[in-house]
């Protein structure tokens, strides 16, 4: 663990450093920070006494719900044109807000959007998810493919700076007082994704890290400066959290996560807490639980636990490094997305709620799952879990 921060360069100043943007848009998060300080989501992030636990989802907006799936065929439009449109993108993000009243709104974008700014060409087939066309093969496409200069880079996604934007303005306009999540995916996933890997199909990644070791590390680097870049440029635009999603971090062994994968992720919140100490940061190691202690040690101040993990353990080992940083960071998670299918119940769903609070108790947690939903869920039994959350959370309360 020393040797991977080490790495990252805990206490250090990355390379790459805010280009700076006006006044104006810089003082746009300040203020939303200030307003929102006593959300529940704030609260409970800084381990404080909450009403409820409070709750949002990952892929909260998307094809599980009737209203955007209709929202597409009205305004005829995919999913690749809604997240390149900001009064698109804004209006879609409103709608699991009005469906289910949820503790949080999110940027309605995709975890890739750094590869396209670095070159790469995005495509959305149906049913099979992002993927990328113009795969990296080797060493010589990264000189022909890839921009490596992290603010032109970031440069070229201005449509999501304007897309944070119009979310926050909308959320204003509807009247809803929750915090705006922006987001990116991780280092490696960016990168395991620009060379053919995906959840189901992967193992590019890591041939690349075994035969082009330095190539990767270069890459990495420009991708975590990157990630950094946009960020912070979600933040001073409006963002009031933001979350680091590594995906596929299951997908690759331990050895290549701790040697290539997480010193760059380690990074960015290390790096961004300089920038904004007082804007949470949240991570989500899916399939790699095993490096949350090390999460909360770069200053993460969300872990999210995924829908596999032992949760009694993980909690145990977050609170073994609890003291670098002085307390337990705040956990998110982690229902079954497989529960919210139409074959489920509301009593299975019930059952995992009641059990997932009397596991992680009240304090220090933010419901969510543990993992994305995929766009087949019932949106009665998603309804079902947040009102559970809620009354079952007010109930240990009293």
């Amino acid at each position: 663990e020393h040797r991977v921060l080490k790495k990252a360069g805990l206490g250090a100043t990355p390379a790459i450093r805010h280009n700076g943007l006006d006044a104006a848009a810089a003082s746009v998060s300040a203020a939303a920070g200030a307003n929102m300080e006593n959300h529940r989501f704030f609260k409970a992030i800084k381990g404080e006494e909450v009403d409820q636990i409070p709750i949002w989802l990952f892929r909260q907006a998307g094809p599980y719900l009737p209203e955007y799936n209709k929202y597409k065929r009205e305004n005829n439009v995919s999913f690749l044109d809604i997240i390149r449109s900001p009064e698109h993108s804004s209006q879609v993000a409103m709608q699991p807000l009005e469906r289910y009243g949820l503790d949080a709104a999110i940027l309605f974008s995709d975890i890739l959007t750094i590869a396209e700014g670095m070159g790469m060409e995005l495509q959305f087939p149906p049913g099979k998810g992002m993927t990328v066309s113009n795969v990296l093969q080797g060493p010589s496409d990264i000189d022909s493919t890839l921009i490596m200069e992290p603010k032109k880079v970031v440069d070229r996604l201005e449509y999501v700076m304007e897309s944070v934007r119009a979310t926050k303005a909308t959320l204003r306009q509807r009247g809803f007082h929750v915090p705006l999540l922006g987001f990116s995916g991780a280092p490696w996933t960016l990168f395991a994704y620009m060379t053919g890997d995906s959840i189901r199909e992967n193992g590019n990644g890591e041939r690349w890290a075994r035969e082009f070791p330095e190539e990767t590390r270069k890459i990495l680097r420009v991708l975590s400066d990157s990630v950094i870049e946009y960020l912070d440029r979600q933040i001073c635009n409006g963002a009031d959290a933001v979350q680091v999603f590594e995906s596929l971090g299951g997908t690759i062994s331990a050895q290549t996560m701790l040697q290539f994968a997480l010193p760059e992720m380690a990074r960015i919140s290390l790096a961004l807490k300089e920038r904004h100490p007082d804007v949470p940061c949240m991570a989500f190691a899916r399939g790699a639980g095993y490096i949350n202690p090390t999460l909360q040690r770069a200053k993460f101040d969300v872990i999210t636990l995924d829908k596999n993990i032992d949760v009694g353990e993980a909690l145990g080992a977050l609170e073994e490094t609890a003291w670098v940083t002085g307390r337990r960071a705040t956990v998110q998670g982690n229902l079954d997305p497989q529960l919210l299918l139409a074959n489920s119940t509301r009593e299975a769903i019930t059952g995992a709620v009641e059990s997932m609070i009397a596991r992680v108790g009240k304090q220090a947690t933010i419901a969510n799952l543990g993992g994305g939903l995929m766009g087949k869920e019932d949106p009665d039994l998603v309804a079902h879990y947040v009102e559970e959350v809620r009354r079952l959370s007010r109930r240990r309360a009293e």
